[in-house]
């Protein structure tokens, strides 16, 4: 009898296999799932707490339903670009990416907003240079929309483990002169010691990959003049009196271009463009110095609007504008590159010629767009008394 119930047991227990294998629980185990490492461990936290702070300084459901984010590549102590910061910036921006409340500036942005500050690594800020970078971002692309912006340090810690310290800015927080000379910031920080496997893993994720470069940028004063009444503005003699190295010279030249005497028609659709930026005329109040000074600019140089008018780091930029015959409905444009130098003023005259019709038809007069460039040394333009 014992043989024959060992028999019956093993083939009720094949039985049960077929039948469970028949359910699929009973089939061959897959791979066993992977535990996660310390370092995944310790990194999940610290993204964690990351986002956690973010939602919490910056999000609100009504008024800020969607934070939009600069994340920056972290750096070393001395602003150099290494593995593991570049890595966890990326992870940062893909995890953001993924929450609808989160919305991520693209990194051509980046690279560009750090160029326009003569960096190409976001070290650790301070009050001064926080407060150049957001004035330069806001007026080279005002549409930039950025609320938070995360950058952040990453250092050898005990044993094995890469210290982070990651930096949360508020961009639009108030930054005025008391806060610039007490070097005070609206920032917050997250903490974390992340364990790598091995001491030359922590030593591959702590080379300088990307050496920090970072330069003062000098900067010029810009600013765009335009006759937009359809006037001919003429160059006089007293162009070639104005250079990047010596002072405006208005006691030689009371009248530097002229309007001239056609009869003329109003142009339309006047675009100005300054790289990036889509300008307008400027709208000052009624006794304020700016109206002052612009009055006397437009009195020199025949012009009534104002465009653009701030300081910008030193370098080169595209102007492009255009106007709408509305004449013949036939569009004029002209583009021209234009120099800012260092603690001088260029300032770009752009006049808008429209012909009426009598001096078309007698005069074979055309439209077009002349722009003109003077440059001055120094920022300010009223005479010195």
């Amino acid at each position: 009898m014992r043989p024959v119930a060992v028999l019956i047991a093993l083939m009720s227990l094949l039985g049960m296999g077929l039948f469970i294998g028949a359910d699929g629980y009973g089939a061959e185990p897959g791979p066993a799932k992977r535990l996660p490492t310390e370092q995944e461990i310790a990194a999940e936290k610290f993204f964690a707490a990351l986002e956690a702070s973010l939602a919490e300084k910056f999000f609100d459901a009504r008024k800020r339903p969607v934070v939009r984010v600069a994340v920056f590549d972290f750096t070393d102590g001395k602003g150099n670009g290494v593995g593991a910061g570049r890595e966890l910036a990326e992870k940062i921006t893909k995890r953001l990416r993924q929450q609808s409340q989160f919305e991520v500036v693209s990194q051509n942005k980046l690279q560009r907003f750090l160029a326009l500050n003569g960096m190409n690594t976001m070290g650790k800020l301070d009050a001064s240079t926080f407060a150049n970078l957001r004035r330069r971002m806001n007026t080279l692309d005002p549409g930039h929309g950025i609320q938070a912006l995360v950058s952040g340090e990453v250092q050898k810690g005990m044993s094995r483990n890469l210290r982070v310290t990651a930096s949360l800015y508020d961009f639009e927080a108030p930054l005025g002169a008391l806060e610039r000379e007490r070097n005070l910031l609206d920032v917050r920080q997250v903490q974390a010691e992340i364990p790598y496997p091995t001491e030359k893993a922590l030593q591959e994720a702590t080379e300088v990959t990307v050496p920090n470069l970072n330069r003062e940028l000098k900067e010029g004063r810009l600013v765009v003049l335009a006759n937009t009444r359809g006037n001919h503005l003429l160059g006089t003699p007293q162009l070639q009196a104005f250079g990047v190295d010596q002072d405006f010279p208005w006691d030689k030249t009371p009248y530097v271009l002229l309007v001239g005497k056609e009869e003329v028609t109003m142009p339309g659709e006047i675009r100005v463009g300054l790289d990036h930026l889509v300008l307008s005329p400027l709208e000052f109040r009624k006794n304020s110095a700016e109206r002052l000074e612009y009055s006397f600019l437009h009195g020199r140089f025949g012009t009534n609007e104002t465009y653009f008018d701030e300081p910008v780091p030193a370098d080169s930029y595209g102007v492009v504008t255009s106007f709408l015959d509305l004449k013949t409905n036939e569009t004029y444009s002209e583009q021209a590159k234009v120099q800012v130098h260092p603690d001088a003023s260029t300032v770009v005259v752009l006049s808008f010629y429209v012909p009426s019709e009598k001096e078309r038809i007698r005069n074979k007069q055309v439209p077009g767009i002349q722009i003109y460039q003077l440059f001055g040394k120094g920022l300010e333009f009223l005479p010195k008394r």
